[in-house]
Parts: C-alpha cells; structure tokens; sequence
C-alpha cells in the first residue's frame, strides 16, 4: 500500500507541474496578445536579446543576408551562358553585384565595357567630420546611370540598423560629385523632373499617435526627394502618411504580428508619377511605393503628405513595381504557391487586380529569389529579369522564351557564391554620350 501511495503521490505532483506549466503559457500568451504587464519587460528583452544575436552572428536573418551563398545557385556558369541575338533587345546592361562596390556595364556577350567603383571609406573619410558615419561592409544597392555617364547610386550596410546609408553620385571616372547622408536605401529614381526619388530610414523610439499597433523602436521609412544636386525637397514619414487615411486600418491589423526588428513596412521601392507612361492610380506629385512587409503597393501625395491608395494583392514580399501601359509589373518573391512558394513575375490591373501576364519556370529556368530581385519592361516587348539572390539576369519573350542569359562571378572568403545581383538596367547604346573606359 506504501508503495502505490508513493507512486500515486508522483503521479499528482507530475500532473500539478505539467497543469502549472500549461497555465503559465495560457498565461503568457494572454499577455502578450493584449500587452498586459510585464509582458512591455519581457518583450523589450527578448527583442534586444534576438537584435544582439543577430548582430554577433549567432542567428541569421534571412531578409537582410548579404550575399548570395544561402541562396540558390547550382549553376557554375559565369558570363553570358545563352544568346538569341535575333530576338534579344540588344543594348547595354548595367548592374551591381552584392560582393563588391562598383558597377559594371555590359554588353550582350557580358563583355565588361565600364566600369565605376569609390569606396565608402573615401566618403566616410571626406564627410566624417560632418557626421559620424559608421564603418561596416556595404553594397551598392541601386544604381541609375545619366546619358553622359554620371552614377547616382544607394549605399547599403551590413548588420546595422538604419541599414540605409547615403545617396551618391559619381561621374563616368568615379569621382565623387556629391553625398547625401540621409541614410538613403533601395530605390534611387530620376523622375522625368530631373529629381531624384529614394527611401530613407531612421529609427523612431516615440509611439505614434494613433497607431496602437506598432511598438516602438520602429525602423521608420522615409519618401526622399532630392534635387539634381542631392539636396532635400521632401521627405516624408510613410507610417505618418497612413494616419487620418481610411488605410490606417491596415497598419493596425499588420502591426498586430509584431517584428522583433521594428521593420514593420520595409518599403524597398519607390516609382513617381511620369506623363509619358500614366496609369489611374498615379497622379501628377504623387509617388507609388512598395512595402514589402505588408505585401502592398500604396500611392502617396507628396503635397499632403498622406496616402491616397493602397492595394494588397496576390503576391508576397514583391520588389519593384514597374507601370507598364495602364499595368503594373513587379517581381513576386516568394507568393508562387502552386510552386511551393517560388517566384513570379507578375503584370496586372491595379483597378481590377486581374494578372494580365505572368512567368516563372519552364525548362529552360525556374525563377526563384527570397529577397531582392526587379524586372524590366524592354522596347521590342521583351522583359529583362533580374534574379538576385542566385546572382542571374535573364532576358524572356512574352510567350516566356528564353532569349538571353547571364550568371554573375564572385566567390566569398569561403569559396561560396556570393555575387547577388541587386539592381540591374538595360540601355540603350545610342542613349549613352560617353566614351566607355573597357571596366
């Protein structure tokens, strides 16, 4: 009898302790979803905890890894690897690769005619005492190349927040002509108005009034545009922009997932308003911008500072949206869910939100990009794809047809692939008036 009061007596004190721990995280969940004390306290911990593993190394944040080499690339083929000359787009391709700071421009057999390349230490050194800038390894993100061969290019760093740097521009031998150190990132765009349209960011600690759903510190996005010399005529907070619109709404039901980062939007493209090829929700002073975070396309005034539309479509985590004849074009990363969640490139009616044309795979490719990526509407109907992460640029028809196709080279310290492709253009020849240096 001792003996199975005994056991009795360990059996209840399991089922006390397993009934403790069940309450315990009923408990804790509750305090969480409705932000109860002390849960401010423990989430300000383990937010610091997973920033501070992250920035040592110890985790790895798939959205803001560097290079190549956790994508992937099974291919070992550097250079241009196909080559339909009859029905290809013939002109220049100018890209930047994650791995280095500089830019290539290339013609159709991936011969490297120019090259630019200036050194973020070189601007540190010049504008330091200006403002304390920080040294870590960066990437030129996006890159717009002038007919007479001057280079505005985004600056990027790694494993720090603002991960935006600058805006720079350098002329066709890479001599620095000026610096914006306004933690500039992504998308830099020349408008046909000669200005200059990127994101910015800056890390906010205060709440925002009226939004409950975002907890501070936030990575807050900023519209920059920047006049032809690189100084400010607007900047714009898009979180401010949502409020007292009928769309805060959608931050309010987004920002209740949480982002131990505080990346709440990360907007990574920007395209403003052009007469030449207009589309119905996107009017003269106003630009349309993309958060990837929410897998939405939003247009926002730059008079009222507020936004005017927004659509949240079929797609998820998508990169730059291109307006192409009344349509919208852009590169769905990861929402090809008949495809396990690969990539697409997407076309569409931004009224109707009906998919006028779309690829992603045959046998000759299988699109696929977790991060990054852009497309290109060409002249003779063609698109140029750029594939980031596998560090690819593929040329396709609109049946899908591969037409031309080129690997980028690169190897990290490791001996791994590390050449992603962030941003990649193509030119036409007789739009460029400068002489090329040979790279």
């Amino acid at each position: 009898m001792r003996e199975r009061s005994a056991v009795r007596e360990r059996l209840e004190r399991w089922f006390f302790f397993l009934a403790l721990a069940f309450l315990l995280v009923v408990t804790g969940m509750l305090l969480a979803r409705y932000r109860i004390f002390p849960y401010p306290f423990v989430d300000d911990a383990i937010r610091g905890s997973l920033a501070a593993a992250t920035q040592l190394g110890w985790i790895e944040d798939p959205d803001t890894v560097p290079d190549g080499s956790k994508g992937e690339r099974a291919s070992t083929e550097t250079g241009v690897s196909y080559y339909d000359a009859a029905a290809a787009d013939q002109g220049l391709t100018l890209f930047s690769v994650g791995h280095n700071e500089e830019a290539l421009l290339i013609d159709m057999n991936g011969r490297t005619v120019h090259r630019w390349s200036h050194s973020w230490s070189a601007i540190r050194e010049r504008y330091g005492k200006e403002k304390k800038l920080p040294d870590v390894p960066v990437s030129w993100f996006s890159v717009h190349l002038y007919p007479n061969g001057d280079l505005l290019v985004t600056l990027q760093g790694e494993d720090i927040t603002p991960y935006g740097l600058a805006t720079f521009k350098i002329d066709k031998d890479s001599k620095l002509l000026w610096a914006n150190l306004e933690n500039a990132h992504h998308d830099a765009i020349v408008g046909e108005d000669g200005l200059i349209y990127t994101l910015s960011q800056v890390i906010r600690r205060s709440a925002l009034p009226g939004v409950t759903a975002l907890k501070p510190p936030i990575l807050e996005d900023f519209v920059l545009v920047l006049s032809p010399d690189g100084d400010i005529v607007h900047r714009i907070s898009i979180i401010e922009a949502f409020v007292g619109t009928p769309y805060l709404p959608a931050v309010e039901r987004f920002g209740d997932r949480g982002d131990w980062k505080g990346d709440y939007f990360h907007a990574n493209a920007i395209e403003p308003y052009d007469s030449r090829n207009e589309i119905p929700v996107l009017r003269e002073g106003q630009v349309l911008i993309s958060i990837r975070n929410m897998d939405t396309l939003a247009t926002l005034d730059l008079n009222t500072g507020k936004i005017v539309w927004l659509l949240r479509g079929p797609w998820h985590r998508q990169h730059d949206p291109d307006i192409v004849g009344g349509r919208i074009m852009l590169f769905d990363n990861r929402g090809d869910f008949s495809r396990g969640g690969r990539s697409r490139v997407l076309e569409l009616d931004p009224l109707t939100q009906a998919i006028s044309w779309q690829v992603s795979a045959n046998d000759q490719y299988d699109l696929f990009s977790s991060w990054g990526a852009s497309q290109q509407p060409l002249a003779n109907g063609n698109v140029l794809i750029n594939e980031t992460v596998p560090g690819r640029l593929l040329e396709v028809t609109r049946d899908g047809t591969l037409v031309w196709e080129f690997h980028a080279s690169g190897r990290d310290e490791s001996g791994k692939f590390a050449a992603p492709i962030l941003e990649a253009t193509r030119y036409a020849p007789d739009d460029l008036r400068f002489q090329f240096n040979g790279g």
